[in-house]
């Protein structure tokens, strides 16, 4: 999905299109997947939250007045981070049962109160799918910040052209992986 709803977009949603819930899926759910699990959940608990966060959408595009103010992933983003805020604090006991809103689970998000995924979360889901290989080498150069010359010795390169390479490698595969999340 780009930022931009494509045209017949809602009635697509309404009828459950296939396509339309796969692309969905295909281009939101690795930015959900990266966030659960860097806040400490699992991919199986990122497909829960997604689901959870779909199902709201699907709902909410049942409504006629229903509209869309919002990317539908951005929307989806929104939906899912603040179901997984909830689980987290559900987990850890940070907040008591009585404190939260669940009358409210699946109403809208006001979107001007929910921030967009940061840079870095974005940059962070692209790097999951990534090989692990270019996943250590991208993270050790761009999070990490380890010098190429370390970064060379514990790879085990021999020559300053090979590491070129790989790094040359690994962002290529980054930009087609941005590519398919929309990320560009």
């Amino acid at each position: 999905m780009s930022e931009q709803m494509p045209p017949g977009f809602l009635e697509l949603l309404r009828a459950a299109d296939t396509a339309t819930l796969e692309n969905l899926y295909d281009q939101v759910f690795p930015m959900i997947a990266a966030h659960v699990r860097q806040n400490g959940g699992s991919t199986d608990d990122a497909r829960d939250v997604f689901q959870e966060a779909l199902i709201a959408l699907l709902e909410s595009a049942k409504r006629p007045d229903f509209t869309l103010t919002a990317s539908p992933s951005t929307y989806l983003f929104a939906v899912s981070r603040n179901l997984w805020l909830k689980q987290l604090r559900k987990n850890k006991g940070l907040v008591p049962l009585d404190d939260m809103d669940l009358d409210h689970e699946h109403d809208e998000v006001p979107f001007e109160l929910v921030a967009p995924p940061t840079d870095e979360e974005k940059s962070r889901s692209i790097l999951e799918v990534l090989t692990d290989n270019c996943w250590r080498l991208l993270n050790a150069i761009f999070f990490v910040k380890e010098p190429m010359t370390d970064l060379m010795a514990r790879m085990g390169w021999k020559n300053k052209h090979t590491a070129d390479n790989q790094k040359y490698k690994c962002i290529h595969q980054a930009r087609k992986a941005a590519l398919r999340q929309g990320l560009n």
